[in-house]
């Protein structure tokens, strides 16, 4: 093999990598972070009417216009400041690879690994600064100290997977302390959240808003994301960094149809969050666990000794949740997805299963 490409891969290959989640036939899925409150008819009924109105002969032209519209709509933010992506993780990509470059990021830890892992792949110096222990807050003056050494800075809230959403007030300081910095706030959980910063995006130039609609409008399957940016940023986005037809015509169909349903949308959002709030209070009752305040569509809690027989009660159930083990000083982490209520209770019986083994 050519020797600059075989060391290029030897690089590669010691990189970690995406492992896709595990497919169990009739299980209870609650380890992608999906939105299965969203209900399967709807979605289905969405699809069968964007197969009507799709020619996959054609380029989608006209439904880039139709669906900047009505993400225009559901954002409150004017199409000018809009830049639609094949999923955010596409949009991470060219950011990073075009603008990445000779640069430093500052993270925090631990935060969407995607994001760490394709800085790595470009060779992009990280400065990475662990959230505090017990609440997975941010330590903002060590993080702005970091930062003030990087060139990116990278700020996902609510976080994957620790749940929290940073206050605004604590993200706002860091956009006016660090105003030569470009900042990238990943909201893909935002609706989940309490705040998003979208409308003040003409307030920083130096800040882009990185927004999906895998979570809250349950397309995941569709790979519709979409960045939030100043108007000179977001034309130089679509017309030069992003490729002429990142989204199929299928998928822009559908994603429009669901942007245009507002009120079902908010409704469905409305529904996760309560149900996260009943499965977390449940949580809480039991002893040897820590359950960590969610402002996403998951949970976060840290098992502690009773990780493995969680994890054991919990496959011979066939429900699926994802482990991470030992976090940031943190012993047996697990997050779960919320799901529908049938989910959420079976997820439940079966912990308080494990836990009556337990103790």
């Amino acid at each position: 093999m050519i020797n600059w490409l075989s060391s290029k891969l030897d690089r590669i290959s010691q990189l970690d990598s995406y492992i896709k989640p595990e497919k169990v036939e009739h299980s209870i899925k609650l380890d992608s972070n999906e939105n299965f409150a969203l209900d399967s008819q709807y979605i289905m009924k969405m699809a069968s009417l964007a197969v009507a109105q799709t020619d996959l002969r054609e380029y989608p032209l006209e439904q880039y216009e139709e669906f900047y519209s009505q993400l225009s709509s559901y954002t409150g933010v004017d199409a000018r400041y809009l830049g639609a992506g094949n999923g955010s993780d596409q949009i991470i990509e060219l950011l990073l690879s075009t603008l990445g470059k000779d640069q430093e990021v500052t993270v925090f830890t631990p935060t969407f690994s995607y994001f760490i892992n394709r800085c790595e792949l470009h060779g992009i110096k990280l400065n990475k600064v662990p959230l505090n222990r017990e609440d997975n807050g941010l330590p903002q003056e060590e993080f702005l100290n970091q930062a003030a050494h990087s060139d990116i800075v990278y700020i996902c809230s609510p976080n994957n997977p620790t749940g929290n959403q940073f206050a605004e007030n604590q993200i706002l300081k860091i956009l006016e302390e660090i105003k030569e910095k470009l900042i990238l706030i990943d909201e893909a959980y935002v609706e989940f959240g309490n705040y998003s910063l979208a409308k003040r995006i003409a307030d920083y130039d130096n800040l882009i808003i990185l927004r999906t609609l895998s979570k809250a409008c349950g397309l995941a399957g569709a790979r519709v994301g979409y960045l939030i940016a100043n108007e000179r940023f977001a034309n130089a986005f679509r017309t030069s960094i992003q490729s002429p037809y990142p989204i199929n015509s299928f998928s822009l169909a559908v994603a429009t149809y669901a942007l245009s349903d507002k009120a079902y949308l908010k409704q469905t959002v409305q529904l996760v969050k309560s149900e996260r709030e009943r499965v977390s209070g449940a949580l809480n009752k039991l002893r040897g666990i820590t359950v960590f305040k969610s402002d996403a569509n998951f949970i976060f809690l840290a098992s502690e000794a009773n990780y493995e027989r969680i994890l054991n009660t919990l496959k011979d159930d066939r429900i699926i949740v994802k482990r991470f083990g030992d976090v940031n000083g943190l012993r047996g982490c697990l997050r779960v997805t919320i799901g529908t209520k049938e989910m959420n209770d079976k997820f439940l019986k079966s912990i308080y299963k494990a836990f009556d083994c337990c103790n």
